[in-house]
């Protein structure tokens, strides 16, 4: 039986029983290697060749290399360039220095840098693309791109919101023309102020110091401002003028931006009624960073040295150069930049030889005169001629000073009528605080003549004796300065209050009393009524007192009343 796992296998007979020998080992350099070997190294990218072109038209097509075209042409050519242009730009728009020499200087080199800027970029990017197409780093050559990109896109932002919104402001410079406009020069009537009026431009700081050394400036006193700011070095040429001559400069509007650098070279500085200093960044027009701090490292160094104190400083560097801050009169005051304005009707007298125009001058410095001038024009001129006129009869300076009441007291009813509710109550009781100072009995000598002894000041000022108002303690003086200001600045009323009628006198006299009519109404009177010689004032002062316990209708009707004649 036959077992086909165990069958033999079969073969020639002739060859014998002996099996063929196993196949001999491979030789040793038959063996497969531990390492595979490596694969052709990639081809570097080859030098192109000789074109037959120029080194300009080389760079423009590419052919040069990546690192001639990028770090030499490029960055050691073009972004120079682009940043003397950025800086010419700027140190136009802030310095302003020789403006129509460095505009025409930008308007010839300006075509000239924008093509060599274009051909570094061009062929530098070109050369990127060879490099690239002959295998070459990726990180080299995709990295060069990005920063030609980069500068690519910085170069066409400079031309769009730089150069071509410039272009005509720099053609109009070239042709000795600001854009911005230049400021107005005037002298006053009597030649004692030089008032700079507008935008300070090209060329006026040359205007302003042939003006300062004209026959017509011989009498000039001071510089009066009024200015929204314009070229920073021409302000800083004017301030380096005025500096030394020593003029008073005053403010009589809004001063703001390279306005204040020229009213900072000013002494005594000063600021009449309403009128502001504004300050912010200084801007270069452009959009480098660099470059707007070196500006305004330089504005601060311009404030600093004229005194401008580091924390105004800080706020101004910190306000952007779109906007403007205006410094509080508190602030100017405590630094000791302005003037301080008096507190009482009081002004600085001019000096003893001082004409009618100072007196006028000094007036008009003052806020509240200001704003009764403004209510009632003509009232300053008054106010001059009668001060003048106790100067010079050789009066005492409290004299002088009292000269100025006469006119005050014919606007006084006008203005209390005027007067709303509320200013109005302001009023009474001011004057019943000024009734209740003077109520002790006047000594000899003052004013009150021979009945010194029997009637007391206060019944003086009832009576409309304006000298009485000299023995007022200084606190309810600087009060009642500043009612006048807060009610000559007010608006006027729409129509005055009509005489009483017959059941607004019986409300009167039955809620206050029979004599509440009318009862201050001399109180401005500046007619002296001898006839009630030695009367008191306690049934004045008692009468004012029970006037808050009223009703708030018939307080008013009251208050009103008061100051109704008879």
């Amino acid at each position: 039986m036959n077992n086909p796992r165990h069958a033999r296998p079969t073969g020639d007979p002739t060859m014998g029983s002996a099996t063929p020998p196993p196949p001999a080992a491979p030789e040793a350099w038959q063996q497969p290697a531990a390492h595979p070997r490596r694969g052709p190294p990639p081809r570097r990218p080859r030098a192109a060749e000789p074109s037959g072109r120029g080194y300009f038209a080389c760079h423009w097509h590419g052919e040069m290399s990546l690192v001639r075209a990028y770090w030499v042409n490029n960055l050691l050519v073009a972004l120079p360039l682009a940043m003397a242009l950025t800086a010419l730009m700027s140190w136009i728009s802030v310095k302003g220095e020789s403006l129509q020499l460095s505009a025409i200087t930008l308007l010839v080199t300006l075509p000239l840098l924008l093509a060599l800027d274009v051909w570094c970029i061009v062929g530098a990017w070109r050369s990127a693309s060879n490099y690239l197409h002959e295998n070459g780093s990726r990180l080299w050559g995709y990295g060069a791109r990005i920063t030609l990109g980069l500068g690519a896109l910085q170069l066409l932002t400079s031309v769009l919101f730089g150069v071509l919104p410039s272009l005509g402001e720099y053609w109009q410079m070239a042709r000795g023309i600001d854009p911005i406009g230049h400021a107005r020069f005037s002298f006053s009537n009597d030649g004692r102020s030089l008032r700079l009026d507008g935008t300070i431009g090209m060329g006026d700081a040359g205007r302003m110091r042939a003006l300062l050394d004209s026959e017509a400036a011989r009498g000039l006193r001071r510089i009066e401002l009024v200015s929204p700011g314009g070229r920073l070095h021409e302000a800083e040429l004017i301030a380096a003028t005025l500096k030394p001559r020593g003029h008073e400069v005053r403010v009589v509007g809004d001063c703001a931006s390279a306005c204040t650098v020229v009213f900072l070279a000013g002494q005594p500085r000063q600021l009449t009624p309403g009128a502001r200093l504004g300050f912010h960044r200084a801007s270069t027009g452009t959009y480098n960073p660099v470059f707007e701090a070196l500006a305004n490292q330089q504005l601060a160094a311009t404030y600093r040295g004229l005194g401008l104190p580091q924390p105004l400083i800080d706020k101004t560097l910190a306000t952007p150069a779109s906007g403007i801050w205006f410094a509080p009169r508190e602030h100017l005051l405590s630094h000791g930049l302005i003037a301080p304005m008096p507190q009482t009707l009081a002004i600085p007298l001019p000096a003893g030889s001082a004409g009618l125009a100072d007196f006028d001058d000094a007036l008009r410095m003052h806020p509240v005169w200001d704003a009764l001038e403004h209510r009632t024009a003509g009232t300053i001129a008054a106010v001059a001629q009668r001060m003048w006129a106790a100067r010079a009869a050789g009066a005492a300076d409290e004299d002088v000073q009292a000269a100025s009441l006469a006119p005050l007291a014919q606007q006084m009813p006008a203005l209390i009528a005027s007067a709303d509710a509320a200013s109005r109550r302001r009023y009474v009781q001011l004057v019943s605080e000024q009734l209740k100072a003077l109520q002790a009995p006047a000594r000899s000598g003052t004013a009150a003549g021979v009945n010194a002894a029997a009637r007391p000041p206060c019944r003086d000022l009832l009576d409309g004796r304006l000298d009485a108002r000299r023995q007022l303690p200084l606190g309810l003086q600087i009060r009642e300065s500043q009612w006048l200001l807060d009610t000559a600045s007010s608006a006027p009323p729409r129509w005055l209050p009509k005489p009483p009628s017959a059941i607004e006198i019986e409300v009167l006299s039955r809620s206050v009393g029979p004599s509440a009519l009318g009862m201050l109404a001399r109180l401005w009177a500046d007619t002296p009524d001898t006839s009630r010689a030695g009367t008191a004032c306690e049934p004045v002062i008692a009468i004012l007192d029970r006037l808050p316990a009223q009703p708030p209708a018939r307080r008013e009707l009251a208050e009103r009343l008061l100051f109704q004649p008879r």
